[in-house]
């Protein structure tokens, strides 16, 4: 109701509630001011209905005014109200940061200060805040990108679990098929042992019996040539001791007749695990897929990676690159070597990369690469530079505590490239690790190559 009250005793002009309002002889009123304006513009019609006028100091509207100054002390809320003086809060004090009443402008408290207008001051106030809303509604879809970001994650989380519980079952497959095979070789062997073993004794014990059967015959032989008579004796005598005399030697045991016990089962699971080493190779670098860009393809023993259009679903974590590129785990104290098969991809880098891991587009690094038909390389200027022989394969040497990085062709022991300056090297505190990178555009795969087991014993592992 108060606002339907007040349309009806706003000004024409100034939109406000009458100030000291006069009227014309037409019957519309104005405020004192705002007429003054108009006339001071060298007119004389209503502002209203264009009657002229020649009054030059229109009669108070009295009536009109007690309604407006009664109206407005009904309507102005108690917070509109300078507590001091009970006046209109008009102006704000940039001095004191308050809002102050005309009387208040005046005051012995403000002397020397500065005052801007109400309007004015709310204006930029609003501006402003206006501001601060819309930065609050891009921080509330930065959370709500960042929630559906965490969404994809869950997602991809249970991608990964599938993957990573497959990968798992098939090498742990891998080995028990690995122990099958050689768990049935060693029962075949102890089966073939005691197969053999045991025809050897069988035939010994054949060969026992023919001899005691025979000697059997001789004892039997001479127990009747003893009770014989004196005649049959002698003339059997000869006969009888030379049988006598020829018997065969003590029999012996067979040494080794029984199973090797030793050789089956003695340190069984070591010489297992040794034959088990033989057909495995070990990679010195195993790239984290969590750092791959989703153009990347990596092979599932993670040691090689290639470069394809489509677009693979990955989350947009914190470490994922956004070049077309992958790091492997970060490099602990110690001697890092690992090579790296080029062959025929045409669009290559491999080197070493430090700085925050969930920064990856502001890490740097030193590289060896090939782009356009030309090879690049680092120091100075990462430019174009034409090597002493094709590069095949790239060898990364690092060497965390003498702080030095370089680059070989191994297949024909070249060195490429190397840095042994303690000012080049750059400091690894904090958050900051060193990382083994790759990158290619190129569909032919960059491949680390494995190696055997004993080989890892002069390179310090690394980190994965």
């Amino acid at each position: 109701m108060a606002g339907r009250l007040e349309d009806h005793f706003q000004c024409p002009t100034c939109l406000d509630i009458f100030k000291d309002p006069v009227i014309l002889l037409c019957s519309h009123s104005f405020c004192r001011a705002c007429l003054q304006q108009w006339k001071d513009k060298a007119e004389r019609s209503c502002p209203v209905c264009r009657t002229e006028f020649s009054l030059m100091d229109p009669p108070l509207n009295l009536a009109l005014r007690n309604m407006c100054e009664n109206l407005s002390r009904a309507s102005l809320k108690s917070e509109d109200i300078c507590s001091l003086h009970e006046e209109k809060l008009q102006l704000f004090c940039l001095d004191h940061q308050e809002l102050v009443c005309l009387v208040c402008r005046d005051a012995e408290i403000h002397i020397g200060h500065t005052f801007r207008p109400l309007k004015e001051v709310v204006k930029g106030h609003r501006d402003e805040l206006q501001k601060g809303l819309q930065k609050a509604k891009e921080r509330l879809q930065d959370y709500n990108d960042c929630r559906e970001n965490c969404n994809e994650q869950v997602d991809y989380i249970k991608v990964q679990k599938g993957n990573v519980e497959r990968k798992i079952k098939k090498d742990f497959e891998d080995l028990r098929r690995f122990l099958d095979v050689e768990e049935e070789a060693r029962l075949a062997a102890v089966r073939e042992e005691e197969k053999k073993k045991s025809q050897t004794m069988k035939e010994k014990m054949a060969a026992l019996d023919r001899q005691m059967a025979a000697l059997s015959d001789v004892i039997r032989n001479t127990e009747e040539q003893l009770a014989s008579g004196n005649v049959s004796f002698m003339k059997k005598f000869k006969t009888a001791m030379s049988r006598i005399q020829e018997l065969t030697e003590k029999p012996q045991l067979l040494p080794g007749g029984l199973l090797d016990e030793a050789k089956h089962v003695g340190n069984l699971k070591f010489k297992v695990w040794e034959r088990m080493k033989e057909t495995l190779a070990y990679s010195p670098v195993v790239l984290n897929p969590n750092t791959a860009n989703p153009r990347i393809r990596l092979s599932e023993d993670l040691t090689g990676l290639s470069w394809e259009e489509v677009q693979q679903v990955r989350p947009k974590n914190p470490e994922r690159e956004e070049g077309n590129c992958v790091q492997g785990g970060a490099l602990d104290l110690g001697r890092h070597v690992w090579d790296v098969e080029v062959g025929d991809n045409n669009n290559w880098a491999v080197g070493v990369m430090w700085g925050d891991p969930c920064l990856p587009v502001k890490m740097t690094g030193w590289f060896i690469g090939f782009r356009d038909g030309k090879y690049k390389k680092p120091g100075g200027k990462y430019g174009e530079w034409n090597p002493p022989v094709k590069v095949q394969r790239i060898r990364v040497e690092v060497d965390m505590k003498e702080r030095a990085v370089s680059f070989s062709e191994p297949l024909t022991n070249t060195e490429l490239w190397n840095t042994k300056k303690a000012s080049d090297w750059p400091d690894l505190s904090g958050n900051t690790k060193m990382y083994p990178y790759f990158d290619t555009f190129s569909k032919i795969p960059l491949k680390i190559i494995r190696i055997p087991p004993g080989v890892t014993t002069a390179i310090s592992l690394q980190s994965i």
